[in-house]
């Protein structure tokens, strides 16, 4: 892995937690995810974003994680009508308390797509593990949150 500092050599564990109506039916998610290089990304299919429950990401981190990425339908698209908003409130629920707690709010974020390929979703990964970068290693991986 990288510097637990979050250095040069800093390579964040993101996870995906997705929405199994985002992806294209041909995406292969799993190999792709075994492609990226400078982060390591667990991708996590859901049967809807709304499933995604504030203590299930807050858990996430509390294992360690450096960053999580929930990528939802787009709002007008979704098939259970409110399951992407209900998410969105969610995400932005988890990242008011992350800033409270000094942990950072980067560290979860909200995408939206439809049809996304398995190189797109990745692409996200990548762009949460940027943001997490900035923020150094999961503090809750060091030790300095129990």
């Amino acid at each position: 892995m990288g510097d637990d500092l979050g250095g040069p050599g800093f390579e964040p564990e993101i996870v995906v937690l997705y929405c199994q109506h985002c992806v294209g039916e041909d995406a292969d998610v799993v190999a792709e995810a075994t492609r990226v290089s400078g982060f390591s990304v667990q991708p996590v299919l859901m049967p809807c974003s709304s499933k995604v429950e504030i203590p299930h990401v807050l858990r996430i981190l509390e294992r360690g994680v450096d960053g999580v990425e929930v990528v939802a339908c787009p709002e007008s698209a979704c098939r259970f009508l409110v399951g992407s908003a209900r998410t969105e409130r969610r995400v932005e629920y988890v990242r008011r308390l992350l800033d409270e707690a000094g942990i950072g709010a980067q560290r979860v974020g909200i995408s939206r797509g439809s049809r996304l390929s398995a190189t797109e979703l990745m692409g996200l990964a990548a762009g949460r593990a940027e943001a997490v970068r900035a923020l150094g290693c999961n503090s809750m991986k060091t030790g300095g949150v129990q």
